[in-house]
């Protein structure tokens, strides 16, 4: 989801070139990640909304596990036109509520319904106001659905990653090619020593190319501890279910959580 700030990082051009290679293989991918937070029981049947659709990869896997209806947001014209695109191409049998609207824009959140799951992995922290934006997503949720987000962790590298993003979309075209090109072996072996495994294994559906790009330039960039996001989320009025910690220092924390039925009532 992208702010108003000129310098952000073009999210949409970078799922549009993603979408040249998304095939079966990593919409199945983007399926079993899905399941993987939530049990395959909880999605079919199940309203969804995905929150910073990018290319739409993840409200398709939706759709394909049986979730409906499922609405994709986004506020990047260009990511809207993909999904789309991706929805036609890969679910034509289902059409995609995709809509151009910002998770920070109060008045059109409101306009949307309450959905089971409201899905946010990896978003909420390119808003420019990740605690607006956890507040507005949540109110989505229907009493008693579920919230899943990703954050990027809070590393002792963090502002050094901050200072790197701002660089990155503030250097020409050229400029960043070079900056990818420097970083990307750097990450790949940071990967490798973390996991031990493969950094070029697509992961979600995913690949290492346009992770890396989006990694180094995704600008504004917030990030939280798994603490700092938890005790957020309870304020908020979730009980926070299940959690994951990143799988590298400064990678995302997944949180399942479910919106409190007494909260509601009060």
């Amino acid at each position: 989801m992208l702010p108003e700030d000129e310098n952000h990082f073009k999210f949409g051009e970078n799922w549009k070139s993603f979408s040249e290679m998304l095939d079966e293989d990593r919409i199945r991918d983007a399926e079993r990640s899905i399941i993987g937070l939530i049990a395959a029981d909880r999605i079919d049947g199940r309203s969804f909304m995905d929150i910073g659709c990018g290319s739409g990869l993840f409200a398709i896997a939706a759709a394909r596990l049986g979730a409906s209806p499922v609405i994709g947001l986004d506020v990047d014209p260009e990511s809207i036109h993909t999904s789309y695109q991706n929805n036609q191409r890969w679910l034509p049998e289902q059409s995609i509520r995709f809509e151009l609207l910002s998770v920070l824009d109060d008045a059109g959140m409101s306009q949307l319904p309450l959905v089971d799951i409201a899905y946010a992995w990896g978003s909420l922290h390119h808003t420019g106001n990740m605690h607006k934006a956890i507040h507005n997503a949540g109110q989505k949720v229907k009493p008693g659905g579920l919230y899943v987000i990703a954050i990027y962790n809070r590393h002792i590298t963090s502002s050094l990653w901050l200072i790197i993003k701002r660089i990155y979309n503030a250097l020409g075209n050229n400029g960043r090619r070079l900056l990818v090109f420097t970083l990307t072996p750097i990450i790949a072996m940071a990967k490798f020593l973390a996991t031990g495994k493969n950094p070029f294994q697509p992961r979600r559906g995913m690949d290492m190319k346009h992770n890396v790009i989006d990694w180094i330039g995704g600008y504004p960039y917030e990030y939280g501890s798994i603490t700092e996001i938890s005790s957020i989320l309870e304020k908020e009025g979730f009980t926070v279910e299940k959690t994951f910690p990143a799988n590298v220092p400064t990678g995302c924390n997944e949180f399942i959580c479910v919106k409190n039925m007494e909260d509601h009532k009060k």
